[in-house]
């Protein structure tokens, strides 16, 4: 039996004891009911809480003055049965926050030896230091961050991370973050860092503090049930007064005992996390939800976060005097090149040849300098590719680089950020719920404005981030909502100073996940899609329950104080009240 529902047990066996005529077990049923409100008050007391257990409290104290202690049981039964239904409703709702971490290995493969010569001791996660040599084999998940060492590469799935179904392959020397899982051969990777400092550890971190953090949303409810609390002494008292029966006065607490609303709103927002965490959205504060929901203004980084962040070929410009045929022959001297580099901007280069289906060979004798630029011998001749110093080009926003022979620049290749797919209807739809949006970012005005043209959009080109963070903390003293969604170390400030900071986790910094109440495991905007409508339907669904179980409740209590209702069957009444507003809170786990 799981430990929540020891005390209903007990209750209910000494309930069903009473029946028999065994009529002193009912108050040890009552007994054990009010033990559980005190201890639990005390505990909220402690923290400065205002607890709603004090209706139960007194309904309890006034079956024993009644001499209703059948009444009294069935109240301790509702309370602690109350209680355990709440603790079962959490823990199916955090389950799949709970599996995040579960995946992690406890233990790797590391050698003992240079590459494995000397065999491999499996050794915890924990004992592991920067620089050690981890195999890791088909089907296993990455356990630590590190760098590819292994001559051929390794072929990742990356669900875990970004929510891409494709594996992805990677060459020697490329960064790989903990929590992809090899789709391939066994591979090795050199360590880098440890386990308190890699990438699915500080996820784990983010899930388990999710659980934590009461929402404004549980707060006002709270609040609420004050109102609820002295309403309901005023029925009671009149009902008594009225009538002169303490019964009625009785049934009338026991209408509104327990209060449904600390059972049902806790478990809404819970449930509103877990259903997200299965998409790879962790919500840190369940706060976020109640911001998200309220928010007038979101401010949005450009790149990473509306944008690819990795810029793409848009333009091949020949420049006289060149020597070259056209463009296909110019992009396959410049894919020579840069297939030996991992710049984002080779990568693009590389990308388009093959997209193209441009053949090359990788150029002979390369050397890169990092910022400089790279350079090698393509078909007997030295060629070079960095930024361009020329500005004749048509299009001058964006990255521009020369392709050059003996110091002259014959080719311009022109990258610009793109969009990420369906950005424009997504800012369109926001816009239509009533809310400012912004673009700040730290790019120029004229590759800002270029790549949103057309969208309709306030950009705030060139900012740093104390800027940002001063347009945040403008807009916060104006009384309205506010949201920064970004993704790089630029955006921490912001992101901590709005009333919800959400962050996309594609970069290796951890500075804006830490400040984020919001990590998006991924860099789709259908994410963040995502996101609006759960939060959307996790407030509509958790205000239901407030107000629902606070509406229920005042209409049982008014018939409860006309005699209509007597202790016992308001009691059950009142269990169904319950149960109604939880099974409805869990529609939160569903999409």
């Amino acid at each position: 039996m799981h430990a929540h529902f020891i005390s209903p047990f007990l209750v209910l066996l000494c309930l069903l004891l009473g029946i028999l005529h065994v009529p002193f077990v009912l108050l040890i049923a009552v007994a054990v009911g009010l033990c559980k409100i005190l201890f639990k008050s005390y505990e909220e007391i402690k923290e400065g809480r205002y607890s709603l257990d004090y209706v139960a409290f007194l309904a309890m104290v006034v079956s024993i003055i009644s001499h209703e202690y059948l009444a009294g049981g069935v109240i301790a039964l509702m309370y602690t049965g109350g209680e355990a239904l709440e603790a079962f409703a959490n823990n199916r709702a955090y389950a799949a926050l709970k599996n995040l971490g579960d995946t992690i290995p406890k233990y790797c493969l590391v050698a003992s030896g240079p590459s494995g010569d000397g065999g491999y001791d499996s050794v915890s996660i924990q004992e592991v230091e920067d620089g050690d040599r981890v195999l890791i084999k088909r089907g296993e998940v990455v356990p630590l961050d590190g760098t590819v060492v292994s001559t051929f590469g390794a072929v990742l799935n990356m669900a875990n991370l970004t929510g891409e179904s494709e594996p992805v392959s990677l060459k020697k020397g490329t960064f790989v973050k903990s929590g992809a899982i090899n789709a391939g051969e066994s591979f090795e990777i050199d360590v880098i860092g440890d386990f308190s400092s890699s990438t699915y550890h500080k996820i784990v971190l983010l899930v388990e503090e999710a659980k934590a953090n009461p929402a404004p949303l549980v707060r006002l409810s709270s609040r609420a049930n004050i109102h609820f609390t002295v309403a309901t002494f005023l029925f009671a008292g009149i009902a008594y007064l009225v009538s002169g029966e303490l019964t009625r006065a009785l049934a009338v607490l026991v209408i509104a005992t327990p209060c449904p609303l600390i059972i049902a709103a806790p478990a809404a927002f819970i449930g509103g996390m877990s259903r997200l965490a299965r998409s790879g959205i962790v919500v840190r504060k369940s706060a976020a939800f109640e911001g998200l929901q309220r928010a007038k203004n979101i401010f949005f980084d450009k790149t990473g976060t509306l944008t690819m962040g990795e810029p793409s070929l848009r333009q091949i410009h020949l420049l006289p005097p060149h020597n070259l045929k056209n463009e296909a022959q110019a992009l396959s001297i410049a894919a020579a090149l840069e297939i030996h580099s991992l710049h984002p901007l080779a990568r693009s280069v590389v990308a388009k040849a093959r997209q193209q289906g441009v053949e090359y060979v990788p150029a002979k004798n390369v050397t890169e300098k990092v910022g400089e630029g790279i350079a090698g011998e393509v078909a007997g001749r030295i060629f070079s590719l960095k930024r361009a110093t020329a500005t004749d080009v048509e299009d001058s926003s964006g990255i521009i680089l020369a392709l050059s022979v003996d110091g002259v620049e014959w080719v311009h290749f022109v990258f610009a950020d793109e969009l990420k797919n369906g950005v424009g209807s997504f800012l369109a739809t926001l816009s239509k719920r009533g809310i400012e949006i912004a673009i700040i970012t730290g790019d120029t005005k004229a590759n800002a404005e270029a790549v949103f043209s057309g969208i309709g959009v306030a950009v705030k080109a060139s900012a740093s981030p104390e800027e940002k963070f001063r347009l945040v903390e403008e807009v916060h003293r104006q009384g309205r909502g506010v949201v920064m969604v970004g993704d790089g170390l630029n955006d921490a400030p912001a992101l901590a100073r709005a009333d919800v900071g959400v962050v996309f986790s594609g970069s290796e910094n951890g500075a804006s996940i830490e400040v984020s109440d919001v990590v998006i495991l991924d860099h789709r905007i259908e994410k963040l899609n995502e996101l609006f409508a759960v939060t959307e339907k996790t407030v509509r669904v958790a205000r239901q329950s407030i107000y629902g179980g606070i509406a229920l409740s005042m209409i049982g209590m008014a018939f409860a104080a006309f005699g209509y209702i007597s202790p016992v069957v308001g009691a059950f009444i009142q269990e169904a009240i319950d149960i109604i507003v939880i099974l409805n809170a869990l529609r939160t786990l569903r999409a």
